[in-house]
């Protein structure tokens, strides 16, 4: 009989959900009908008008007013604002997180997301519970006051900074391990050979095969101006191809539909799709925005990264960690990204090798299965 596991979600982005999916897929496809995963929105099932403002405003805020969003990020981390929050706004989930984990009685709850840690832990004193609670971080350096929690059990974090911060807000390092963020199997994939890349592009219709090619996104919601990158590119007169994936943002897949490079190709303009492994291996290297979600990927997948902005407080650290690394590069200005763009794609670039390298370092392919295993373990000693 497969045994209960509730994997704790909300929906400001797409990492959070991305990691618990990624983790669920290697348990079902390791160790099938052992476990029930169940990955659940509180703020939506439990608090929904909590919930709604939450989840809703995260796209639009990030897009049109980053610099609040690292207002608020600078103004709660710390624990004295954790506590204030979390004692007034945020019992609003408590009840009826209580009550999906009574319903779902699972053998151990797993938090993706840092609103969600001390809830979890106030359900199981009300319910007088003992089953083990885990936090998988799934920002990469600068992990919020939030995340730390030391009531749970264990917390997985992605990085040696992320694991010193939770230590500077009191989570005791036997609680903490260092493993990586989750990501879903197909970025892990082997690295195609020339043949294979070429067919794949083939596939994937782009119209040469042989081309240097560049992938440009910005997350699930398309936010940082990626139209206006993409157009940057398309008139640099660079010999590559473009791959503009636009995500949720319907306003810049306006912007960009129909757009031809200086010699009069066509720009591959796509919005939301669920193939992106597909398309991180069909490239060559990837310009985008420094979400921990899509650095992890981009990193198991071989990518080097051109980031060209970040959200402020959550992600600056990202940017740091990487170029520190040499598997990436910060280009905020348009002459910065043709002249990356120009070096990387040169015939037999040194830089590129160089950057390859790096990024094969700082790659964390098997995070999502030693993950999966440890809340394996875990669940396993309470069942």
């Amino acid at each position: 009989m497969s045994q209960p596991l509730l994997f704790l979600i909300a929906d400001t982005g797409g990492g959070h959900r991305a990691a618990a999916t990624a983790v669920a897929r290697h348990l079902a496809e390791r160790h099938p009908g052992e476990f029930d995963v169940h990955i659940v929105d509180p703020f939506v099932t439990a608090a929904p008008r909590l919930g709604g403002p939450t989840t809703g405003l995260y796209g639009p805020l990030i897009q049109h007013a980053p610099w609040l969003w690292g207002a608020l990020f600078h103004t709660t981390n710390s624990r004295a604002a954790v506590r204030a929050l979390d004692g007034t706004i945020l019992r609003a989930i408590d009840r009826g997180l209580a009550d999906i984990i009574r319903k779902t009685a699972p053998v151990a709850v797993v938090s993706f997301h840092p609103l969600l840690n001390r809830a979890a832990v106030r359900a199981r004193r009300h319910l007088g519970a003992h089953m083990p609670l885990v936090t998988v971080v799934t920002d990469l350096v600068d992990v919020h006051a939030f995340w730390a929690v030391p009531g749970v059990d264990l917390v997985i974090v992605p990085s040696p900074g992320g694991a010193d911060r939770c230590r500077r807000n009191r989570v005791p390092a036997d609680r903490l391990v260092q493993i990586g963020l989750p990501v879903h199997p197909d970025f892990t994939a082997p690295p195609l050979t020339p043949e294979a890349r070429a067919a794949l592009r083939v596939k994937l219709g782009l119209p040469d095969p042989g081309r240097f090619t560049v992938l440009i996104c910005s997350g699930a919601d398309g936010s940082g101006r990626l139209d206006h990158r993409a157009q940057v590119l398309a008139r640099s007169g660079l010999d590559v191809s473009l791959v503009v994936i636009c995500g949720h943002n319907r306003h810049a897949q306006d912007r960009v539909r129909g757009l031809r490079d200086a010699s009069g190709r066509p720009v591959t303009v796509l919005g939301f799709v669920d193939n992106m492994a597909a398309w991180m291996a069909a490239a060559d290297v990837i310009v985008t925005k420094a979400g921990p979600a899509t650095i992890s990927e981009a990193l198991c997948a071989g990518l080097p990264l051109l980031i060209t902005w970040f959200l402020p407080g959550q992600e600056r650290g990202n940017v740091e960690w990487l170029v520190g690394a040499g598997a990436g590069r910060y280009v905020p200005g348009d002459a910065e990204l043709m002249d990356e763009v120009a070096e990387l794609a040169a015939p037999g670039s040194p830089a590129l090798a160089t950057m390859k390298a790096a990024v094969r370092q700082l790659a964390r392919p098997q995070a999502t299965a030693a993950i999966g295993e440890l809340i394996r373990t875990i669940a396993q000693r309470r069942a």
